[in-house]
């Protein structure tokens, strides 16, 4: 038994013995043939390597490549910014490369982008990783250096945008979500954004009504209770510690945030696959709410007169629905019920009574036994002289 398992041992040693040359001189004749082996008719990343052997195309494909990282990435952005990326974000496998080529023919050459390094070149400009390294892979690997995005709108469009003066808060808040994609069931949310309550409340009319004309859901919604000036009815938005405005993406495609400046303006983009719809919004049911009138008193105004303490103001209602339009035909969704409340007029009269006429001197009656009775008649004059002591007139 023990000199059958030794005769076995020794069979195997041998037929190992014998194959093992063979199969080691079959690779060396195999690797002897690759590198032998010239390509005809034959471009790499556009560079000719017809009639050269495996090492010489190699040398002169890392020759390119030397040639090729001696200047950065020129990306012309959608906006006409020019951005410079440097080449090391970039590898190639030539080896690679050419082990794949079996027939005549153009070929890229196999390249790697390193995200991580792109990142830093693209902040706060109105791009994506997701639309850039594919572009940049694509040149890298035809080992060119100029590329521009405009390519992307063979597979993307703006499905629907919106543009608002801009200030630096603005700025601050649109910087933010530069770039921003929105996957499939991805929410967006304002608030996310900023802290600056006011500046998202001035954005929150913009975005409402750029989503509404989409098939995005509208999650969140709070108008304010009196409609803000300048702010079209229907698309009232408030956003404060307790009200928020959020959307989720309902479509099966990623949509991308892009936001250009320009001047004084900036423009909000919502970039990605064309709806298979038509949306469009529309305010209907728009009433007018007449304002009710309320007396008040008060003692403060003198007696007779009023003022108007506060003037009285419509209110408004109406309702804002999502067109829809399939093959010419329309359908609705509501998506908001506004209702703003009358501002009364309210008068204040005066509480004091009006004065009386000026009291005059009373009037003392009158009566006959009262009167004061005539005086007599005048007597005639009495003389003082006794006339019979006159002496007798001769």
């Amino acid at each position: 038994m023990k000199r059958f398992g030794m005769h076995v041992f020794i069979l195997v040693g041998l037929v190992l013995l014998i194959t093992m040359p063979t199969i080691g001189l079959m690779n060396y004749l195999n690797a002897s043939a690759e590198t032998s082996r010239t390509y005809e008719n034959t471009k790499v990343g556009g560079v000719d390597i017809s009639g050269m052997t495996t090492d010489e195309a190699s040398l002169r494909l890392n020759q390119a490549i030397e040639d090729f990282n001696t200047l950065p990435f020129s990306v012309n952005l959608m906006n006409g910014t020019l951005i410079d990326i440097a080449k090391d974000v970039v590898s190639f496998d030539v080896a690679k490369t050419l082990a794949s080529i079996e027939e005549p023919g153009n070929y890229p050459l196999e390249a790697t982008i390193d995200e991580m390094r792109v990142a830093p070149y693209i902040e706060n400009q109105p791009v994506t990783e997701s639309m850039l390294i594919p572009l940049m892979k694509e040149a890298a690997s035809n080992l060119n250096s100029t590329l521009t995005l405009e390519q992307i709108a063979k597979e993307n469009e703006v499905v629907a945008s919106f543009t608002v003066s801009q200030t630096p808060a603005i700025q601050s808040v649109l910087d933010r979500m530069n770039g921003l994609e929105l996957t499939a069931g991805d929410i967006f949310s304002l608030k996310a954004f900023g802290e600056d309550m006011d500046v998202l409340t001035k954005l929150g009319p913009s975005f409402y009504r750029m989503f509404a004309a989409t098939p995005f859901e509208i999650l969140e919604r709070v108008p304010h209770t009196k409609l803000p000036s300048g702010v079209e009815l229907g698309y009232d938005v408030k956003i404060d510690v307790r009200s928020n405005f959020a959307v989720q993406n309902r479509e099966t495609s990623t949509y991308t945030m892009l936001v250009l400046y320009e001047g004084n303006t900036a423009t909000v983009q919502l970039l990605g696959q064309p709806f298979s719809n038509a949306y469009e919004t529309r305010i209907e049911e728009v009433m007018t709410v007449p304002y009710p009138k309320v007396i008040r008193f008060s003692s403060a105004l003198p007696s007779g007169t009023s003022t108007v303490t506060q003037t009285g103001k419509t209110g408004q209602t109406g309702k804002l629905y999502r067109i829809i339009v399939k093959n010419d035909t329309e359908t609705t969704e509501l998506l908001g019920f506004d209702f703003y409340e009358p501002t009364p007029e309210i008068v204040t009269k005066s509480s004091v009574p009006a004065e009386g006429p000026a009291p005059s001197e009373p009037v003392i009656p009158t009566f006959p036994d009262d009167e004061v009775e005539e005086d007599e008649k005048d007597e005639p004059p009495v003389l003082n002289e006794d006339p019979s002591e006159q002496g007798a007139v001769g």
